[in-house]
């Protein structure tokens, strides 16, 4: 009796199943789009925490290419001026005058001891 009852009924029975399926699907597409819009936020929320960082590491990086090129311009210049000293040795200019005056006074040349035989040790 009863199998003649839900025989009897069972399209109904489909249709309320189908509804309950439909009803429950339903729900968990909400609570997916809910979940899927507080991660998408998340997500934004830390692209922008690293944009801002990507912006302050590119700074930085801008600034270390400018010095260390402010270093290779100077590295040259005294690479230059060291050129230019070895260069310049064994080359004797003359002192000004002034200079060779002051030179004298403050480096005097000791008298040259006249040349003696050699003594009796030698």
């Amino acid at each position: 009796m009863i199998v003649l009852r839900l025989l009897r009924h069972s399209p109904l029975l489909m249709a309320g199943l189908g509804l309950t399926v439909v009803v429950y699907w339903g729900m968990r597409l909400v609570e997916d789009r809910a979940r899927l819009g507080v991660e998408l936020k998340q997500a934004q929320e830390q692209l922008a925490g690293v944009q801002i960082a990507l912006e302050q590491v590119e700074e930085a990086a801008r600034l270390h290419r400018a010095h260390l090129a402010r270093i290779e311009r100077e590295a040259r210049r005294w690479a230059e001026v060291q050129n230019e000293l070895q260069q310049m040795e064994g080359q004797n200019a003359p002192l000004s005058p002034l200079l060779g005056h002051t030179a004298e006074r403050l480096y005097p040349i000791p008298p040259e001891r006249p040349s003696t035989p050699c003594e009796p040790a030698c």
